[in-house]
């Protein structure tokens, strides 16, 4: 293993976030190289003056709540924005549903008058000399 492998690794390895034998090929290039057993040692230091910090201070109750309000501020104005969007989409499909009777009366004809031509047409078998389809056509009204 190279030295500049191990060096890329050596955080992980402190924090023992490898397999184990990843672990032991970089233990055993540490234990034979003074380079890396320096660059470790240094890692170690870090990781122990960084343990000895204090704690961060809890936040002040006046800065919880004013991060609190301005969330609150926040949802009011999404829900603004969600009522200017809302409100015109379903006022115009409220239009567009509720247009003119004639029309939906017509459009509602006209669906009824085609599925009726459809159904007029019936296959009526086979021509017995020629094999061909027979295309009977009637109609409702006996014509």
């Amino acid at each position: 293993m190279s030295c500049n492998t191990v060096h890329k690794k050596l955080s992980a390895y402190l924090d023992g976030e490898m397999s184990g034998t990843e672990m032991q090929s970089i233990r055993s290039h540490i234990h034979n190289c003074r380079t890396c057993q320096t660059e470790l040692d240094s890692l170690k230091s870090v990781q122990m003056v960084l343990r000895g910090l204090p704690a961060s201070p809890e936040p002040s109750l006046s800065l919880q709540t004013t991060i609190a309000q301005n969330l609150v501020a926040e949802k009011r104005s999404y829900l603004r924005l969600g009522l200017l969007i809302a409100v015109p989409t379903i006022a115009l499909a409220v239009f567009i549903y509720h247009r003119p009777t004639s029309n939906r009366v017509q459009d509602r004809d006209l669906v009824i008058h085609r599925q009726l031509a459809k159904d007029q047409i019936f296959d009526a078998g086979t021509d017995s000399t020629s094999g061909a389809s027979l295309v009977h056509y009637t109609n409702y009204e006996g014509h």
